[in-house]
């Protein structure tokens, strides 16, 4: 039954603290997903996580590392190094629209 839940759902591959209280995870996408799936999000009280940032659109598969290079109040942008698949330039360059969110 787990293992029908983790092709669902999916398990986390690659996870970096951005700072004390912020970290992006990657997930596998699950079942019928393109690619792997992004989460930004942020620690209240030491045990919950809100989820500030959600993307699954990019269909990069094998992401292995994530650079954040350029973080200011309004913007976020993100170096995203994959295995190749799918003919997409690596590293992926990713711009977030913070929004006030963190």
């Amino acid at each position: 039954m787990l293992c029908i839940l983790t092709l669902i759902v999916g398990q986390v591959v690659y996870e970096k603290k951005i700072d004390e209280n912020v970290k992006i995870a990657v997930t596998t996408g699950g079942f019928l997903a393109c690619g792997e799936t992004i989460n930004i999000t942020q620690t209240r009280f030491g045990i919950f996580d809100k989820k500030l940032f959600h993307v699954n659109n990019l269909c990069l598969i094998g992401i292995y590392k994530i650079e954040t290079t350029k973080l200011d109040d309004k913007h976020a942008e993100i170096l995203i190094y994959h295995s190749g698949k799918n003919d997409s330039e690596n590293p992926y360059k990713y711009e977030v629209e913070r929004k006030n969110v963190w």
